[in-house]
């Protein structure tokens, strides 16, 4: 669930104190106070500022956590429903909005062939640069910054650990020599 940011609520109680004095401004003209007239010019200078923080405040952290994944969110690669993959789910946050892949072998299908991808799906994005990256420690299933992560490549899947020790113990089982990070991927 996201969290609320503060500023809405004093954005509408603003609000609220702008439409009260235009009301006994354009409306009553009787007994209007200094203050009612105050918040009538005054008032829309201050709502301007708390949006352009609110602005501001959700540009500078909308990509530094994960988001909820919703049940309509389909993976762009494969078009896969992300949600039946709680496992391996892997998400970018790009132009300004989050994208959703089923495994994070599809995710660097996307990196690598990003315009391909782009039209094939018809999806309005401009710009490229990716914020941020975030995938699912496979043991723990907690979201994890999938540049620092450790994967480990098992029969055409590749899996992400939050730590190089799980991915050791992890490749161990399963008779794996290899731990690669996010750039020896991306080679």
């Amino acid at each position: 669930m996201r969290k609320v940011n503060p500023l809405w609520f004093l954005m509408l109680a603003q609000i609220g104190l702008i439409l009260y004095g235009f009301y006994r401004l354009t409306l009553t003209r009787l007994n209007v106070r200094w203050f009612e007239v105050t918040w009538v010019v005054v008032g829309p200078v201050i709502l301007m500022s708390f949006f352009g923080i609110y602005t501001y405040y959700n540009i500078k952290n909308a990509y530094k956590e994960p988001s909820e994944v919703r049940t309509s969110d389909r993976c762009p690669v494969c078009g896969a429903f992300v949600y039946s993959h709680p496992n391996t789910i892997t998400e970018i946050y790009l132009d300004g909005r989050y994208m959703y892949f089923d495994s994070f072998k599809d995710m660097l299908k996307f990196i690598k062939d990003m315009d391909f991808y782009i039209s094939y799906r018809k999806l309005n994005i401009k710009d490229k640069n990716i914020k941020s990256i975030y995938t699912k420690d496979f043991q723990t299933k907690q979201w994890i910054d999938g540049k620092k992560a450790f994967y480990v490549n098992i029969n055409d899947d590749i899996y992400a650990f939050s730590s190089l020790e799980s991915a050791k113990d992890f490749a161990a089982l399963n008779n794996i020599q290899e731990i690669k990070t996010f750039d020896k991927l991306l080679s």
